[in-house]
């Protein structure tokens, strides 16, 4: 992200998308909460922690990492101080699948970059950071961790990849978006053949319905980009937002409207959520790091005087999900 202007006008449609409830973005699509190679990582980072620490997470969302640090520091009968910070407006408590989550003892941040930490000097044991750091403007991320974690604390980040599982499917998936919202007529097909059925609300009208000619045509041409629709997806079987279109656009076939306005409302409703996709995959895309991008960040961090060591995240033995930077004496 070029500068703190940007970082803060890129949240929206990460709040969006935090507000729905899932607790991870992470593109492979792991069930729950992180497991396998990231929970093995962040296990090594909370081991040391003793009673009263404090563990800030920057980039947090729906609170994935305080989470499993609660069920660590609960198991070992520990108590600890759990931070979580987002630039976005996250509620993690208050969000759609709240209620499949305990957040009890968690402090969430929200609106809060962390180039701007809401903590003193020294203040943290911890800062974790799973695909967050990296979107922020580097040189001022760096400088308030740095100051956050003083002489005593560390940091562990987890930063996407180039060679990563994730960023494959994220481009696989960023692409589809493109060519759904720039070369796709879709969306708009969807809503010219709605706006016919929705008006065809007793049997007289469903009758008229088959015999006007512009409700035949508004029906073809939805067939044919329906059809183009499920020829991308054979084409891009990795690109989820295709799929969960098609199924989308085929409830909406199936649903009764009350009105026009309601179905292109509802149409509308799923662009914007492509749209949304396509942003939040394009930030991606733009802060993943390569080899040389990350030893940047490491000589950075390493000017502090602190230690400094970088490892590969793998998922299953087999497949890298991004690398790993830890800051500070072990």
């Amino acid at each position: 992200m070029s500068n703190a202007t940007d970082h803060h006008r890129a949240a929206a449609p990460w709040t969006r998308l935090w507000r729905t409830g899932v607790l991870h973005s992470c593109a492979s699509g792991i069930d729950g909460n992180y497991d396998d190679g990231f929970a093995r990582f962040w296990l090594r980072q909370f081991e040391p922690l003793h009673e009263g620490a404090r563990i800030i997470d920057v980039g947090t969302g729906n609170g994935a990492i305080p989470l499993l640090a609660q069920s660590i520091s609960q198991a070992r009968n520990l108590h600890w101080q759990l931070h979580g910070v987002d630039i976005a407006d996250i509620d993690p408590p208050g969000s759609i699948d709240a209620r499949s989550c305990t957040y009890q003892g968690i402090a969430f941040h929200p609106n809060t970059s962390m180039t701007e930490l809401p903590f003193g000097d020294g203040a943290a044991d911890l800062i974790c950071s799973q695909f967050a750091f990296e979107y922020a403007p580097r040189d001022l991320a760096i400088t308030e961790i740095l100051r956050v974690i003083g002489t005593h604390g560390r940091a562990a980040l987890v930063m996407h990849s180039e060679d990563s599982l994730i960023h494959t499917i994220s481009r696989s998936q960023w692409e589809a978006c493109h060519w759904l919202l720039q070369e796709s007529d879709v969306f708009d097909a969807c809503t010219r053949l709605l706006w016919h059925i929705a008006q065809a609300t007793d049997a007289p009208a469903r009758r008229r319905l088959s015999l006007d000619p512009a409700a035949e045509s508004a029906r073809t041409a939805f067939n044919a980009a329906a059809t183009q629709l499920m020829e991308r997806i054979e084409l891009s079987p990795d690109a989820q937002v295709l799929q969960t279109t098609a199924q989308a656009l085929g409830r909406m076939l199936q649903q009764p409207w009350q009105s026009p306005d309601d179905a292109t409302t509802a149409v509308q409703a799923l662009r914007a959520w492509a749209q949304d996709e396509q942003a939040r995959l394009g930030l991606m895309l733009e802060a993943v790091l390569d080899g040389a991008a990350l030893q940047d960040v490491v000589q950075r961090f390493a000017a502090s005087g602190l230690p400094c060591r970088t490892g590969k995240l793998m998922y299953r033995d087999t497949m890298p999900m991004g690398w790993t930077l830890e800051i500070g004496h072990e």
